[in-house]
């Protein structure tokens, strides 16, 4: 297996609409639902990201099997962070390393090269304890739970977490 990481392209909707739509077809995938991913969706969150913020693709033979994104809101508030921060993973590429070793290019480049980002956000249902588990180990932080905030696809009441990793390459005034 021949895995690549590159930054994200508008050309790269086509694959994206099905890779996100595999993974919400799934339980506890993604918060979204299948009939929620469309063009707009991907536009959206690839103009944002590219515009403002940073998109990574994972690639093997070609095909794009995985992809991670966060933006900064339009807010001069919030110009120091990355915000709705998510990951997705092919099913069939799960637990193989490659989610990690994405989040981890991903990670990187923004010490390295978003020098002006301090924080990124993301949130994550707290009964999904592996996940939890494996977004401390790459440094986030859990600073709160909101309770109930979820109705998943079932018509069940999910808690998320808010969690938040530090850039050790922040540097103030940086933008």
């Amino acid at each position: 297996m021949s895995l690549s990481i590159r930054k994200a392209t508008i050309e790269d909707y086509p694959q994206l609409i099905l890779l996100y739509k595999e993974v919400a077809s799934k339980s506890g995938g993604i918060i979204r639902i299948d009939d929620e991913i469309d063009f707009d969706y991907v536009n959206m969150f690839l103009e944002n990201s590219t515009k403002n913020g940073l998109s990574l693709v994972a690639e093997v033979d070609s095909s794009i099997v995985a992809e991670i994104h966060a933006y900064t809101p339009e807010i001069f508030a919030f110009q120091h962070m990355l915000s709705d921060l998510t990951i997705v993973v092919h099913p069939e590429y799960q637990n193989k390393g490659i989610g990690k070793k994405l989040f981890k290019a991903f990670l990187k480049k923004v010490q390295d090269e978003f020098r002006h980002i301090l924080r990124i956000e993301l949130y994550v249902r707290e009964e999904n304890k592996p996940i939890v588990k494996f977004y401390e180990s790459l440094g986030f932080i859990n600073e709160g739970r909101q309770k109930n905030k979820i109705l998943n696809a079932s018509n069940e009441l999910e808690t998320p977490l808010h969690m938040a990793w530090f850039n050790p390459g922040y540097k103030f005034g940086a933008l």
